[in-house]
């Protein structure tokens, strides 16, 4: 059975399983180099096919991820293409005319003289011109979502089927794992198809829905707070996240009760405490006397508390203490190094990449499970947990040298062929900063190696120079670790034994770890996002630690990944030597070559 799992709203992606097993899964947005494309992954689909050579035929069912998805924001490439002053004008334009003064107000007609927008044209709009369309008109939109879909497929429309928004995070989280046990499902995230909130029970892998509503606003409010802080909602939340550990108590304090008044618990769902007309705006005016960095810290305290009192009510009412997190919410790692140390939880499972991104992963979980039922099968048996997260674009060798001839790469850059790890480590244990593009390219968020850039963890100078001469990145966000298993306990508190392999939560760190790897963790909370690297994980990039190990003593690296500041992450040869060209970068390495700038 050979399903392709399509997600077109942000940060689209695709996914292909054959036989209940993930292939391939990739994000629109390294092919078209804007962060968080939304739309038809046409790009994707066809690198999908090509590297797990499959043709159109071969598929018995296309999965599409969501239901219902807003196409005006499609058209717009909405989260991807807008810049923090275009969510400005969306709420002072659009929002804030509309609620407080009752205006009719065309939210098309506000940004479509924006040229810079990169419009989605794959589906029809035609007379598509409000952000709220009749029930007639987005139920015509999505018969011709699927109509267009078919016609680029070549496929007929019977085999395209579509799954609630939800239910993918849901099965994301649960078959991604071996570990699958009976617990609770539990989503929270900005918006989906029937919610932005749910709890499910899982008993004898069977989901039953308990819960559901659109006022669970934990994620809206994190992106409010992004955009007041001056910073990019929906993608820039973690950098929010990274600024909360410099505040203080005091400044936390001035600031927590206007988070705690907005919500409650009502049982099974997060509901309105006291529902302001607006939330941007009610916090913009809440806050006029309070520190950015109060702020900051005062909303990931809230986020952190609040989750806990409504898992917890879960737990209580539901009888059940294994908990599978996703969504959005859930990519709030120091949320989920609060939530285990909670011994009411027995285990909390969060994949990586809890947002939309995964969420075609998740609808080809769901195809394969329904089919599996249908057909007397065990879904548990059937579809394979991911042991890995290498599951994009992989380099050829042949495609390398055939690039270094027509570019004329020798002219320009010193190569070396068949670099050794040793060789590698050596430079690193120098002082050099290296950028890493070799095997299949990571899925998610995270470069866990194979799109890195990679540098000595010791050091507390190789901050500044990423940040200053590669990254641009922000002078507060951390950088994170990956740790071969030799030494896990060594750097990092973990007395729940949990082995994170996908930076998908956070960690307290020894005393050993705040001085041997002091560049990779947090410096105001001494937290890190570690990879935990085992060599069967990913060989090459193990060898490289271990070598690094025998210099310094330290069985860890400080990695980041490989792009530049607002791009997405590298994917294939030209994207690594354009980065490279393009910063401070000492070596780059693609697959057994390393280059140096002449």
């Amino acid at each position: 059975m050979v399903i392709l799992g399509i997600h077109d709203g942000h940060d689209s992606s695709v996914a292909l399983s054959k036989n209940g097993e993930i292939l391939y899964a990739s994000q629109e947005e390294r092919f078209t180099n804007l962060k968080g494309d939304y739309g038809f992954p046409k790009n994707a689909i066809r690198d999908c096919l090509k590297s797990t050579n499959t043709k159109l035929e071969d598929i018995d069912q296309v999965a599409l991820a969501s239901k219902f998805t807003n196409p005006i924001l499609m058209k717009l490439k909405r989260n991807a293409q807008f810049s923090v002053s275009d969510w400005i004008k969306e709420q002072e334009l659009y929002w804030q005319p509309k609620i407080y003064q009752n205006k009719k107000v065309s939210y098309w007609n506000v940004f479509k003289k924006n040229k810079n927008f990169k419009q989605d044209n794959i589906y029809d709009y035609k007379n598509i011109l409000k952000v709220y369309m009749s029930k007639k008109e987005l139920n015509l939109f999505y018969k011709r979502r699927i109509e267009k879909i078919s016609k680029l497929l070549k496929i007929e429309k019977k085999k395209i089927i579509t799954h609630f928004h939800e239910d993918c995070h849901k099965y994301y989280a649960y078959y991604f794992f071996k570990e699958r046990k009976d617990g609770l499902a539990i989503t929270a995230e900005g918006l989906g198809d029937y919610s932005n909130g749910s709890v499910s029970t899982l008993k004898n892998s069977t989901f039953s829905l308990k819960a559901a509503n659109t006022k669970n606003h934990i994620g809206h409010i994190y992106q409010y707070i992004t955009l007041l802080l001056g910073m990019k909602p929906m993608s820039h939340e973690y950098k929010v996240m990274g600024l909360a550990p410099y505040t203080s108590l005091y400044e936390i304090n001035k600031c927590f009760k206007t988070f705690d008044e907005i919500l409650k618990i009502n049982k099974l769902n997060v509901v309105f405490r006291k529902k302001p007309k607006d939330l941007f705006f009610h916090f913009k005016s809440k806050f006029k006397d309070c520190r950015f960095d109060g702020i900051a810290g005062a909303l990931q305290l809230f986020t952190e508390k609040k989750l806990e009192e409504w898992f917890l009510s879960c737990v209580k009412i539901l009888k059940l203490n294994n908990i599978y997190f996703s969504g959005g919410v859930a990519q709030n790692i120091k949320a989920i190094m609060y939530l285990i140390k909670n011994k009411k939880f027995k285990n909390i499972f969060v994949p990586p990449a809890a947002g939309d991104t995964s969420l075609s992963i998740g609808a080809c979980f769901k195809s394969n499970a329904d089919l599996c039922i249908k057909k007397g099968l065990s879904p548990n048996k059937f579809i394979k947990p991911i042991k890995n997260m290498y599951l994009g674009y992989k380099v050829k060798d042949e495609d390398l040298k055939k690039y270094i001839r027509k570019k004329r790469l020798f002219k320009r850059y010193e190569i070396i062929k068949n670099v050794s790890s040793k060789r590698i480590a050596k430079e690193i244990f120098d002082g050099k900063i290296i950028a890493r593009c070799a095997g299949r390219m990571e899925f998610g968020l995270r470069s866990l190696g194979n799109r890195s850039i990679l540098c000595d963890p010791r050091k507390f100078a190789n901050i500044q120079k990423i940040n200053s001469k590669i990254k641009k990145r922000d002078f507060w966000m951390p950088f994170t670790p990956t740790i071969i298993k030799e030494d896990f306990d060594k750097f990092i508190v973990n007395p729940n034994k949990i082995v994170s392999k996908f930076m998908a939560m956070a960690f307290e760190t020894t005393k050993l770890g705040q001085s041997k790897i002091q560049a990779a963790i947090h410096p105001a909370d001494y937290t890190a996002r570690p990879q935990f690297l085992e060599r069967n994980d990913n060989p090459k990039y193990y060898e490289i630690i271990k070598e690094f190990k025998k210099l310094s003593g330290v069985g860890a690296l400080l990695n980041t990944s490989f792009n530049l500041h607002g791009l997405p992450v590298v994917r294939d040869i030209s994207d690594a030597f354009y980065t490279f060209e393009n910063s401070d970068l000492d070596f780059l390495i693609i697959e057994k070559m390393m280059f140096k700038k002449k």
